[in-house]
């Protein structure tokens, strides 16, 4: 009796798919996601005091949170600071010294 050979044939398969989205694809689904979930506040700054107020800052969304110095830590809900005169007066001479050297 003679034992038969057993081969195996591989096929190609499929080529890989490219699971990566380009730049701009990821950043826009990033930032709709954002939109519709919210921002978790997961990176928030060290602790900045002004004006007698201490408060953090998320690194993403830029919402500030009081801060307590004595418990060391955040106290009260998440609030966008609103423009003020001083704001608006640094604009303007922001424009006032890009005219000039322009």
């Amino acid at each position: 009796m003679q034992a038969n050979q057993l081969t195996i044939k591989s096929y190609p398969g499929p080529a890989p798919l490219n699971t990566a989205l380009p730049e701009n694809v990821s950043s826009t689904l990033k930032g709709w996601l954002n939109r519709l979930v919210g921002c978790w506040h997961t990176e928030m700054s060290r602790p900045f005091s002004s004006e007698g107020k201490a408060y953090r800052v998320c690194l993403s969304c830029g919402a500030h949170r009081r801060f307590n110095l004595r418990n060391w830590e955040m106290q009260g809900d998440f609030y966008y600071s609103l423009p003020t005169n001083k704001h608006f007066r640094a604009l303007n001479g922001l424009a006032a010294v890009r005219r000039v050297i322009a």
